[in-house]
């Protein structure tokens, strides 16, 4: 099912797709995902008093760990082709979008745990650990899931 904001160009250099692969949507690229765990987080450590400075290199190993797995998982491709591939149930289609959510919050929490590695916010304890991860999942998922709203 095409969206009627996207154009089905893709930015940057064209490459060869396999048969049923759609190219990244606008809003839904690795960057656009990376964009709305970075805010979220960046609201929390705010939130929490974190230094500025702590808190620029925490979302820069965010990003990094992100990007990593998101790129391993090609989940830019996974996402639009979920969302674009036709389906003649409704019911169908946003269960498959609530599913890659899922999969994609997943990833994102657990890039989150990894990117806070040796972090000193890990003194902050496991409640801000384990708020840190969820809120990095959270986000993405919830990002995901507005295709459902379309």
């Amino acid at each position: 099912m095409q969206d009627e904001n996207y154009s089905g160009e893709e930015a940057g250099p064209a490459i060869e797709l396999p048969p049923g692969v759609f190219p990244p949507m606008p809003g839904y690229t690795h960057k656009d995902l990376l964009a709305v765990a970075d805010a979220r987080i960046a609201r929390l450590l705010s939130a929490q008093g974190v230094d500025p400075g702590l808190i620029r290199e925490t979302l820069i190993a965010l990003s990094s760990h992100l990007n990593a797995d998101f790129e391993n998982e090609g989940i830019q491709y996974l996402i639009s082709t979920c969302h674009q591939q036709p389906a003649d149930d409704p019911t169908l289609h946003d269960n498959n979008i609530r599913h890659v959510a899922e999969k994609v919050g997943v990833i994102a929490l657990n890039a989150a745990a990894d990117s806070l590695g040796g972090s000193p916010l890990l003194e902050l304890g496991k409640g801000f650990y384990e708020t840190f991860m969820y809120q990095a999942g959270e986000a993405v998922r919830d990002h995901v899931l507005t295709l459902n709203q379309a």
